[in-house]
């Protein structure tokens, strides 16, 4: 009986599954009114797929969902072959890319043409027939947010114009989401080729609590990843994504940086004039870098008490010898 109630059960999800997507209804995707924005770019597909969950991937039963997403990719002048920053949304979906309030959103995109590095803004939501997951993040699944990433990934590894050892990703949110598990090991090997990755992943303020993460991240290597968190955040917490950078730290075999947001700390340290700390001052034409906390060795810390006990400890355990503090 419990056999037989068991096969029931599959062939009801598997039909839930099917039925789903065969009733998706895409969207417009906002990237063409942002390309209008920005006054640049093309329009390409991504060949992706849909999961529910990390066993999806792991079985590879995604393959049997697949669906293409849209992406907005620029070129600098020149040949080639360019880095490229891939920038992903968060619950609002690609709509926030030509938002108003969020400008900086499409502002960031000159300084790195300048700079000669491409950009593609992806949009996960648009092609699952859905504008934004605010209410319901099981709208999209985050799991096929995270396929979209790679997919990206392994689109750009194929252009001849695109450094593919030099593709970033950042997001922030659920896009930090996204960018954080952009150095998953296990994700990777089970979607592309081994000698795929992503050099650097930009996540900021991901919720590293409770949002498709694994207990025990296991890093890709080549992956340089900087969490930017906010100590004063109660929303989407750091606390958890402190522990998580802890994981990562004793599963890599490099060294992750993360960057805290908050001067006024930062200064706080500065005074404390502890030995092996070096302070560097920059001004804002020095990259145009923003008022940061710098640590190097570890991405361990997000509030007051945290910094201070973990960088007192590590000092006196020599487990560093020489931290950078920025200052304007």
């Amino acid at each position: 009986m419990k056999k037989l109630l068991g096969i029931v059960v599959l062939g009801l999800l598997c039909f839930n599954t099917t039925f789903a997507a065969d009733n998706i209804k895409p969207k417009k995707t906002p990237l063409k009114k942002l390309s209008k924005q920005l006054g640049n770019g093309e329009l390409v597909k991504i060949h992706s797929y849909q999961a529910a969950n990390y066993k999806a991937i792991k079985e590879g039963w995604y393959k049997e969902t697949p669906i293409n997403v849209e992406a907005l990719l620029t070129f600098p002048k020149g040949e080639g072959p360019f880095p490229v920053l891939l920038l992903v949304h968060s619950s609002g979906g690609a709509k926030e890319f030509t938002e108003d309030y969020l400008e900086f959103m499409r502002d960031q995109q000159k300084p790195l043409l300048d700079m000669g590095i491409a950009t593609m803004y992806l949009d996960n939501f648009s092609a699952r027939g859905v504008k934004n997951t605010y209410r319901d993040q099981s709208k999209a699944s985050i799991w096929s947010t995270y396929i979209d990433a790679f997919m990206a990934l392994e689109y750009l590894s194929k252009n001849p114009k695109v450094n593919k050892d030099k593709i970033g990703i950042s997001g922030m949110s659920r896009g930090g989401n996204i960018s954080m598990m952009a150095g998953e090991k296990r994700i990777r090997d089970a979607l592309v080729s081994k000698d795929l990755y992503f050099a650097a992943a930009q996540p900021l303020y991901p919720d590293c609590e409770d949002v498709g993460m694994f207990r025990n991240p296991q890093p890709t290597k080549e992956t340089k990843t900087w969490m930017i968190l906010g100590g004063a955040d109660n929303y989407t917490r750091a606390e958890p994504c402190v522990e998580l950078g802890k994981k990562i730290k004793a599963n890599s075999n490099r060294q992750n940086k993360i960057i805290f947001s908050d001067l006024m700390l930062l200064k706080k340290i500065a005074l404390l004039n502890l030995e092996g700390v070096k302070i560097q001052s920059f001004t804002e034409s020095d990259n145009e870098k923003e008022d940061c906390y710098l640590y190097e060795h570890i991405c361990e810390a997000n509030t007051e008490y945290d910094i201070f006990k973990i960088i007192l400890e590590d000092l006196k355990s020599k487990k560093i010898t020489n931290l950078s503090l920025s200052l304007y």
